[in-house]
């Protein structure tokens, strides 16, 4: 089955609220570096920008190891938003605004 391109580009901020802030991932299957045509590589970028600062993180897989790796970065930083989030659920509940 093949995979089909995930591309997503998300603006952060509410409508009239500054801009440059976004969030933008880009996942695809690519052709491996080897010779071999079977050989295949996931390239997998996130970008988080926010007034004109931008983050970008790699994902390239090209190896079980590279897999497990991109995996675990990706599953981590996940948890570590989520509880972002709800600490700041936290703040802003605490400071009545």
């Amino acid at each position: 089955m093949a995979f089909r391109r995930f591309y997503r580009r998300t603006f952060l901020n509410l409508r009239g609220h500054h801009a440059g802030a976004y969030a933008l991932a880009d996942i695809k299957v690519e052709p491996g570096y080897d010779r071999d045509e079977q050989t295949k590589r996931v390239s997998a970028t996130l970008s988080i920008a926010d007034c004109g600062r931008v983050v970008t993180l790699e994902f390239d897989v090209d190896s079980p190891s590279d897999a497990r790796n991109a995996l675990h970065k990706a599953r981590l930083l996940r948890d570590v938003v989520n509880d972002f989030t709800d600490a700041l659920e936290r703040a802003v509940e605490k400071a009545d605004l």
